[in-house]
């Protein structure tokens, strides 16, 4: 197989060249290609000498089955010219090879070339069309495959080349379906359903040609394969008339009569295939009306009833993909006869839908014998209609199959959002699957119901709300928590069933604590659903007695707290029901709206408007009234204002050096502070307070400099400054330009303390390389900064002249240096922050799980256990910084990184976290507290010194604040800790006395 370079090269004057449209360097590259040449070129884009390309002319097919692979994976990185070098070589290859295999690994190739928009599309599309002369019918069937995904892909220019590339197409593609072959003909009819909407363009070269590729012609003509003796020939057929109606175009009616026989096909894909051509051509002329002839000349029926009751015969099939994909279409039949959609939840045949004949044109009766004895079967009171949608639900929620018992529940759920009679039939039919043994498939049918109940009154009676209570037993929360949506929208019918379902969410608080505010949100849902009924149970559910003293229960008992929630919902729709409440339930209520804000209605508005009457003294006590929240307002506005005041005071003090004065209206501002956050949260205020605080750090540096202390308090004094700047700035989202100029601007002082601190501690004997790294780090961070810096701030802040000052240093230390970096250190003050613009304060709050003290997690410890981690995350622009870390007994901690699955949002920027962590200790003979909290990590500035400096003077200063997860990463608590008791255990750890050890 192998060529000389003058055949090469002459091998692309032709067509060929045409194609590939080629430059004078990428036909120099051709040739040195085929020559065994491979340095002529190093290109930006694939390694030709990797591609090895001359393997094609090889008479091995395993070496080019490799060089084939090797440029499969090379595609995606080609340059331009590669790419036309490329393609032109797997056309040569493909026009030379012998082998199929080859050929076909070929086409697929090119086919991957055919969206790469430099490659000449009409040259290609010809080319291709040229090589259907191909005596094999293999290679055909590759082409017209490849032609068919090109005009799919691409779109023809409007040339007179491309007309005649289109016509000889067609007139090719009409030929072969004669062919044998059931492959060639498979592909033609595929190509040619495709010709219609790719011959629209050319209305005005050939007539005759655009009459024969009209939709009805093509459609007809495609229709005499639906009974073609392949199967394969048979579904492509089926496929494609699908296919012409998903591009827009009619179907017309007479091939729903071959659809129909298409459904008793003894093959699957035909089936399939015929199913959804039933679908395409219902969808488009639903009330055509079909007769039946078997019926005598004067019954009818509506084509989408028809179709719907032929679709509702797969439920039966054979095939696990048709019973599926059955189901899945049944729900696209929204306006089907009432009485065959009912009748798809029973399978006994209702009365209704017989049909009633005229006596004057009713034929002879026959008399038909059967084993009960002879029965008249067409008179008028037995006449029924043959129904496929008997029982169709009923045997697909049967089915052995989930994905069919998946597909029915999502099919009943669609059809009852728009037929509301079905509503009844389809909660009995729904609520039995809550018992089914996958639980994807019980989760399903709780939600499908849940959805029904948010479009339709959903009433359940005692049984069947015993039925949903049963599954709040489940071990999966999905399910349970799926469960408390759907109690939440369901109707119940008395008292009995409110305080069954009371009962049996009370057992759910207790078996599973976890899922307290999902239950109490529900409960809140059924207080505001039935009022009425709350009404008649309330005495009983809170023991109230007018003849007796009611006693106060414990505010902290969920039992008393979620009935509170019950009551208080109902309170909002129906005002008359606090009549006559013990006094203490009004401050209860006002605690439980401070306490679950999400769970109990505000009720002050009834109180105000004079609806709802409370006892004076409770009324005083239980409501925040509003002058009350005026003199809030008030506080906080006179607060900022004081406190804002206090903040220059600060400055100046700081500037005449009254660093003691300073630092107690530092704590006045900081006091001032706190009071506001408890007025109203803000983040503006919390970045205020982190401000003072790094601000105090300062001032006491400030204020030691100098004394004998100071050189052993210095790097610790600059590790606690560095960790609260990366705080203020890591902790907030929002942050404005100006704040963080001045939260980097802490950083500067930093490396100064730090710099003092390591020199003063240093022998005398040390390396003045030491010295130099040490000044080239601060460097380093001055170089880092300015980027962030305006330059204004920069040359106020004469950054400039202390990095000039370091440099010098660094080279050539003299006294008269060091007086510049100690004048800089003492003159130094921060800028001052900006609390006018909006900030939000990222943070975490752990709801699983609670501190166990009095009940430890004990496990074996051979075996490793999954613990539950849930928390809420709050105002976090990046989920993949979020981590949990878990600080073990020694102190030693571990960090685990949630998946982005493991993030539900719930609004902007906030977030559900439900994760898993696995546990593996060795045995302890005690039990004891591991740590667990939320973390936020983030790159330092300088990742190894800051790292550093961040754990100084080891990790038991640091951890508190900081863990140090790789060389590059380090990380701030953004939750409160939580204190977990486990104690794994074994054998040899009862025997034996001593510490925990940890493995």
């Amino acid at each position: 197989m192998k060529r000389s370079t003058n055949e090469v090269d002459s091998s692309f004057d032709g067509s060929e060249a045409q194609y590939v449209s080629l430059s004078n360097d990428v036909r120099n590259g051709i040739v040195a290609l085929h020559s065994n040449n491979m340095d002529y070129m190093q290109a930006s884009g694939a390694d030709w000498n990797q591609l090895r390309l001359t393997d094609l002319e090889s008479s091995n097919i395993q070496l080019q089955i490799q060089c084939l692979r090797r440029i499969s994976t090379t595609i995606p990185i080609l340059m331009h010219d590669q790419q036309q070098a490329v393609l032109g070589s797997l056309l040569q290859i493909f026009r030379e090879t012998t082998s199929e295999e080859i050929k076909g690994i070929v086409m697929s190739l090119v086919q991957k070339f055919m969206v790469v928009p430099q490659v000449n599309g009409p040259l290609l599309f010809k080319d291709l069309v040229l090589r259907l002369s191909s005596s094999s019918t293999s290679v055909r069937t590759l082409l017209y495959n490849c032609i068919y995904d090109f005009l799919k892909a691409r779109q023809l220019s409007i040339t007179v080349e491309n007309h005649k590339s289109l016509t000889l197409l067609y007139e090719k593609a009409v030929l072969e379906f004669e062919e044998p072959d059931y492959r060639v003909r498979a592909a033609c009819i595929r190509l040619y359903s495709l010709l219609p909407f790719v011959f629209k363009a050319y209305a005005g070269f050939q007539i005759s040609v655009l009459e024969n590729l009209s939709e009805m012609k093509v459609q007809k003509l495609i229709s005499r394969f639906v009974r073609d003796n392949d199967p394969r020939v048979r579904k492509s057929a089926l496929d494609s008339l699908v296919d012409m109606h998903l591009r827009g175009s009619p179907l017309y009616d007479s091939l729903y009569s071959l659809a129909v026989v298409s459904l008793r096909d003894d093959f699957e894909e035909v089936r399939l295939g015929g199913l959804n051509l039933i679908w395409a051509v219902s969808s488009l002329n639903p009330d055509i009306l079909l007769w039946l002839p078997k019926d005598g000349p004067y019954e009818t029926v509506r084509l989408i009833d028809d179709a719907f009751s032929k679709i509702c015969d797969l439920v039966n099939d054979v095939s696990v993909v048709i019973r599926t994909k059955a189901c899945v279409i049944m729900s696209s039949y929204q306006h089907v006869n009432a009485d065959i959609l009912s009748q798809t939840f029973s399978k006994q045949i209702m009365s209704r839908l017989r049909r009633r004949f005229d006596r004057k044109r009713q034929r002879k009766h026959e008399i038909i014998p059967v084993a009960e004895g002879d029965m008249d079967v067409e008179t008028e009171e037995f006449r029924i209609m043959d129904s496929g949608a008997c029982g169709a639900f009923v045997h697909g929620l049967e089915d052995e199959f989930q994905e069919v018992r998946n597909a029915s529940i999502d099919s009943i759920c669609e059809l009852c959002m728009y037929n509301g009679h079905l509503v009844n039939k389809a909660v009995d039919a729904l609520v039995d699957m809550f018992n089914d043994e996958i639980p994807q498939v019980r989760i399903n049918a709780i939600n499908s119901l849940r959805k029904i109940g948010t479009r339709w009154p959903l009433k359940f009676d005692i049984e069947q709300l015993e039925i949903s209570a049963g599954t709040l037993d489940d071990f999966d929360q999905t399910t349970r928590f799926t469960t408390h949506d759907l109690l939440a929208v369901v109707e119940i019918e008395n008292e009995e069933s409110l305080l069954l379902l009371m009962t049996e969410l009370m057992e759910n608080i207790k078996r599973y604590p976890q899922d307290l505010l999902s239950i109490y949100r529900c409960i809140r849902e059924v207080g505001k659903r039935h009022p009425a009924i709350v009404a008649k149970c309330r005495k009983s559910l809170f023991d109230i007695d007018n003849r007796y003293l009611t006693k106060e229960p414990s505010i902290e008992s969920p039992v008393y707290t979620a009935r509170v929630i019950l009551l208080v919902n109902a309170v909002v729709s129906q005002p008359s029901l606090a009549t006559d409440l013990p006094s203490y339930m009004f401050q209860h209520f006002a605690y439980y709206r401070r306490k679950y804000p999400d769970c109990v209605q505000d009720i002050r508005v009834l109180h105000e408007n004079g609806l709802m009457k409370s006892p004076e003294y409770a009324s005083i006590d239980g409501f925040v009234s509003e002058t009350v929240a005026k003199m809030s307002l008030r506080d906080i506005s006179e607060y900022t204002t004081t406190t804002s005041h206090l903040l220059q005071i600060v400055k100046r003090q700081a500037e005449r050096w009254e660093y003691s004065a300073a630092l107690a209206t530092i704590q006045d501002a900081i006091k001032n502070y706190k009071y506001i956050c408890t007025l109203r949260p803000s983040g503006n205020v919390r970045l205020a307070i982190t401000y003072l605080e790094c601000y105090e750090l300062v001032l006491r540096i400030k204020q030691n400099f100098g004394t004998p202390s100071f050189a052993s308090t210095a790097q610790i004094a600059a590790t606690n400054l560095l960790q609260a700047s990366y705080i203020m700035q890591y902790s907030f989202i929002g942050l404005s330009a100006w704040n963080m100029q001045a939260i980097i601007y802490f950083r500067i002082l930093v490396s100064i303390v730090w710099t003092f601190g390591i020199i003063k501690d240093m022998p005398v004997t040390s390396s003045a390389f030491k010295l130099q790294s040490i000044f080239i780090a601060f460097v380093n961070r001055i170089d880092q900064m300015s980027r962030h810096l305006d330059k204004e701030i920069y040359q106020m802040l004469s950054i400039g002249d202390l990095r000039s000052i370091l440099v010098k240093i660094s080279t050539d230390p003299t006294a008269a240096k060091w007086v510049g970096l100690h004048s800089f250190l003492t003159g130094f003050l921060p800028m001052e922050l900006d609390i006018d613009t909006a900030v939000k304060h990222t943070s975490a709050e752990i709801t699983n799980p609670q501190p166990n003290p009095d009940k430890p997690l004990k496990f074996k410890s051979n075996i490793r256990v999954n613990l539950d981690v849930e928390a809420i995350i709050y105002n976090s622009s990046d989920i993949y910084d979020i981590a949990i870390e878990i600080t073990n007994p020694d102190q030693s901690s571990q960090v685990y990184w949630p998946v982005s699955n493991d993030f539900i949002p719930t609004t902007p920027f906030c977030y559900k976290l439900k994760a898993k962590v696995e546990l593996h200790y060795s045995g302890w003979t005690e039990p004891c507290n591991i740590t667990l909290r939320i973390v936020r990590s983030f790159e330092p500035d300088l990742a190894g010194l800051d790292g550093y400096i961040m754990k100084y003077p080891n990790a038991e200063s640091s951890n508190t604040h900081f863990a140090q997860h790789s060389q590059d990463v380090v990380s701030i608590p953004i939750s409160d800790p939580v204190l977990y008791n486990i104690h794994p255990y074994s054998k040899k750890a009862q025997a034996s006395s001593g510490k925990p050890v940890f493995a």
